[in-house]
């Protein structure tokens, strides 16, 4: 059976490891190598056992440590062509890494199926994962985005299991030490999620038979675990927490933390 770990999961680093204690894959590499593998470690996961890293865009709080632990272990990267094209340019990855441009199709990584879908970020390129594991069940990783378009929509549905952002309160945020420009970037449709529109979004899963969710990439800034975990709930009051879905918020460091689905 199949985990995931969302490692890191903030706006200053994210990491998450998909597979069992001896092979899977990494999402994003957006802090050092050294806590990467240290993560791994603490929570019983082999380094050496991953197939590939793959990358939702190139913002440092998800490549910070991309150039290193590929380096170390040898790691095969996966990326759109205009992300491969940024790491690149900006000296992210090693000499003579191993990349491979994301098709439309579906790519194969050791036990796993993977389709990439786009996002609206404010980067040249950006995209969420579907992911089918060795025993068919299906999630989805998917962070970075300023708005749920139907590409979207249509590749969440149906999921086992989806990391969803919800990455800022809407009163925090406004309230909040950002400038007005900054703000105004974070909610709009190329920003990020907002609680309530994860919260609109987790609903509407609920009804097409999704029932676990994590809640990641939250601001430390304008957000709460609390916050968001409670926007969630709120939305969902016509199901039963633990009877008809089960809810978990990522933290910006999870040792330890592992939800199979």
């Amino acid at each position: 059976m199949a985990r995931i770990y969302p490692l890191f999961s903030s706006s200053s680093g994210n990491c998450t490891y998909i597979g069992n204690g001896k092979s899977g894959i990494l999402i994003d590499a957006g802090v050092s190598c050294k806590r990467i593998c240290d993560s791994l470690e603490a929570n019983g996961l082999e380094a050496g056992g991953i197939s590939g890293i793959f990358i939702t865009h190139t913002h440092s709080d998800h490549v910070s440590g991309l150039k290193v632990l590929a380096k170390k272990l040898g790691i095969p990267i996966y990326a759109q062509r205009k992300n491969l094209s940024l790491l690149m340019e900006n000296d992210l990855v090693p000499e003579n890494a191993q990349l491979h441009e994301l098709d439309s199709g579906e790519t194969i990584c050791g036990d796993f199926l993977l389709t990439h879908f786009e996002t609206p970020h404010d980067t040249p390129a950006s995209c969420g994962y579907r992911i089918i594991c060795p025993d068919g069940k299906k999630l989805c990783v998917c962070t970075d985005l300023g708005c749920v378009t139907q590409t979207i929509w249509d590749n969440l549905k149906g999921s086992d299991l989806v990391l969803i952002e919800s990455n800022y309160d809407p009163y925090m945020l406004a309230h909040g030490p950002y400038p007005y420009p900054l703000q105004k970037r974070i909610a709009s449709d190329h920003g990020h999620l907002s609680n309530s529109d994860c919260a609109d979004t987790v609903h509407k899963l609920l009804q097409f038979s999704t029932q676990k969710f994590i809640l990641g990439h939250l601001s430390q800034h304008n957000n709460t675990p609390v916050t968001a975990e409670n926007t969630v709930v709120g939305t969902l009051s016509d199901a039963r927490r633990n009877r008809d879905y089960l809810l978990f918020v990522a933290k910006p460091e999870g040792e330890g933390m592992a939800v199979a689905f």
